[in-house]
């Protein structure tokens, strides 16, 4: 088998432990779900999702996330003479939300009489003003503008699809607006949206189906984040690709996780026409800082600073088209944004092994969660895609299912003597 093939297959097998980071996505389902409940009105020529927001597009949003447009509007109405900002003639759109914002005292100019109304507005930014929407201040103490990010990602506004820390887009304020609404407000509303329905900002019929999404997400979410330290997990993963390239994988694993300690056994069969099927063990260890692998007694390690990320978490809310409580199970299906945010990771690790595949495309993703006795027993993932390998198409099925045999204290991870004999991965 071509070296490039073992590459390309063991990276396919373990896509399913891969820690996710942001990529572009186009986040137009959200951006729909705000304009439709008066939220969020895009411009002259569409979303312009692919730019920078400016500060007076930001300003705007958060008055409606707010819930107090009329109420800007209604003071601007009755007399700006107030107004001290004199370089946002060209955002007149613009100046009864940034006078509300400044006279509420949510919002400062750059300097005493300019809002420097097109400057780009940062996460950092956009982060402080949605946590002011859900009721939290520097004033008193609830977070500063240094921790904006930190604070917004601990309370479930800021994750890894909404935020990209080298660049901020349109993209990203509707993806992180809509994360918003679903996040509970200091007032202790189950969520922004709630209270913007309570306060009359929001009609309950156009917010009735974000609202029941909310509270299947949070169902949702509760599992996820309920899996206790101590975890151990059997995963399952079939791949088959036919077309330009014909092949089967089947890999099994089993891991443990507990504390700042994790083992992982797995076993790789490729099979390929004609060939002898390739067989691949493979033994893992996470302890002090090193990851630890024996690959068919070839013995390595790297520096790791943290635990690979292999527990289960909740899918980030944008990247879900839709969600369905049934019985025990949470029945997930991927949106555009959410295929496009698992295809830029995918793809990375299909390009590390096979430079020769093009135009990898994810056709169809969901997700199944199975719940026992209130807590996550199982999950599983379906993927379907297509790729380019030399002018030919290659048709590529996976499915991964992971299921959970014991939780808590009686979980231990056993890490094995010798690891000194393991020499350093170059």
């Amino acid at each position: 088998m071509k070296k490039w093939k073992r590459l390309l297959l063991t990276g396919i097998a373990a896509c399913t432990t891969m820690v996710m980071s942001a990529s572009a996505a186009s986040f137009e389902q959200a951006a729909d779900a705000l304009k439709a409940m008066g939220l969020f009105a895009g411009t002259s020529t569409g979303y312009e999702l692919d730019r920078a927001p400016t500060r007076a597009e930001a300003a705007t949003m958060l008055v409606r996330l707010l819930g107090k447009t009329a109420e800007a509007e209604a003071l601007w109405a009755s007399g700006s003479a107030s107004f001290v900002f004199r370089d946002m003639d060209d955002f007149d759109w613009a100046q009864p939300y940034v006078h509300w914002l400044s006279r509420s005292g949510l919002a400062a100019g750059t300097s005493a009489d300019r809002f420097s109304p097109s400057a780009p507005c940062t996460a950092q930014m956009y982060a402080a003003f949605l946590l002011r929407a859900l009721g939290y201040s520097e004033t008193v103490g609830d977070f500063t503008f240094d921790n904006a990010i930190s604070f917004a990602r601990s309370h479930g506004v800021i994750n890894s699809a909404n935020y990209d820390p080298s660049v901020f887009l349109r993209d990203h304020v509707v993806a992180a607006s809509y994360t918003a609404l679903a996040a509970a407000t200091k007032g202790g509303e189950d969520d922004l949206l709630t209270k913007l329905v309570r306060d009359g900002a929001v009609s309950q019929s156009a917010a009735s189906a974000a609202l029941q999404e909310f509270s299947d997400y949070r169902g949702y979410a509760r599992v996820m984040q309920a899996v206790p330290d101590g975890i151990a997990m059997q995963n399952v993963t079939s791949f088959s690709a036919s077309g330009g390239l014909t092949l089967d994988i089947a890999a099994v694993s089993e891991a443990k996780m507990r504390g700042n300690a994790m083992s992982s056994k797995s076993s790789l069969t490729i099979t390929l026409p004609g060939e002898n099927p390739f067989v691949q063990e493979r033994n893992s260890y996470f302890a002090d800082g090193r990851w630890y692998t024996n690959v068919d007694g070839a013995k390595t390690w790297r520096a790791l600073g943290s635990m690979p990320a292999v527990r289960p978490e909740a899918v980030p809310l944008v990247l879900i088209d839709e969600i369905r409580a049934e019985n025990a199970e949470y029945i997930l299906a991927y949106n555009a944004a959410g295929r496009a945010y698992y295809q830029a990771q995918l793809w990375q690790l299909l390009q590390t092994g096979a430079p020769a595949l093009r135009d990898l495309t994810i056709t169809g993703l969901n997700s199944e969660v199975r719940v026992k006795d209130g807590a996550l027993a199982a999950l599983s993932t379906g993927i379907t895609a297509s790729a380019t390998l030399e002018n030919s198409t290659v048709n590529i099925r996976a499915q991964q299912s992971s299921s959970i045999s014991e939780t808590g204290n009686g979980v231990s991870v056993t890490v094995p003597e010798g690891l000194s004999t393991y020499t350093q991965a170059t």
